[in-house]
């Protein structure tokens, strides 16, 4: 039903499982940044999944990976997800919001500080359960990324000419480096880059699974 034909008391329960969803997206993202674990696990169903860069599996355990990755830090790292532009489409019980991230990284890597951005766009399954809206699948398609010193001239070139970037995706090499070097993990095999054949089948099989078709999984 589109919007154009629902009753106002329809429209209004539409704008508010919408709102909830954008909130529950979105506070995601700053549990993340933020170390709150429990508040992030509470934004995923229990049999949640979720493929990222480093990691393709059970949402929680990805948060379990991330709070080791995170206290294996130096103590100047910091990092900050920046997210905009949400979409969501409601069938029932069940919906998809899509919406632009932007990862913002300071780390410190062999004694130099360097600044880190990648760009994405997260497409975010959601089933209501007990009246509530939680994640059932995230997956991140990702567009492109970028390196640069925190202070220009302090970093030699020496050190970029010595970087092997070559196992990486050449839309997210920096990013998939920094992990490898950083954390030790190296990318998922099921890692989605925007303008593949895998974005667009990710895409495709979330609207099949909107209109109520099987699981994506």
């Amino acid at each position: 039903m589109s919007d154009s034909t629902m009753n106002d008391e329809a429209r209004l329960s539409a704008v508010a499982d919408k709102v909830e969803i954008v909130e529950v997206a979105m506070r995601s993202h700053v549990c993340r940044d933020t170390g709150d674990w429990d508040g992030l696990k509470a934004c995923f169903h229990a049999d949640a999944r979720i493929t990222v860069s480093w990691f393709s599996g059970n949402a929680h355990e990805f948060i379990e990976g991330s709070r080791n990755m995170m206290g294996g830090h130096h103590p100047g790292d910091s990092q900050k997800h920046f997210a905009g532009n949400p979409r969501v489409a409601l069938n029932g019980g069940r919906a998809v919001c899509e919406y632009y991230l932007t990862l913002h990284q300071r780390r410190w890597l062999d004694g130099y500080e360097f600044d880190f951005q990648t760009w994405s766009s997260v497409v975010d399954l959601f089933v209501r359960r007990e009246g509530a809206w939680r994640v059932l699948e995230r997956t991140m398609v990702y567009e492109k990324d970028r390196m640069d010193p925190h202070k220009p001239g302090e970093v030699p070139e020496s050190y970029f000419a010595g970087m092997d970037l070559s196992p990486y995706p050449k839309a997210l090499r920096y990013h998939c480096w920094r992990n490898e070097k950083s954390s030790g993990s190296p990318p998922s095999k099921d890692i989605v880059i925007e303008g593949t054949e895998a974005a667009r089948a990710t895409r495709e099989a979330v609207q099949t699974w909107l209109a109520g078709g099987g699981a994506v999984s």
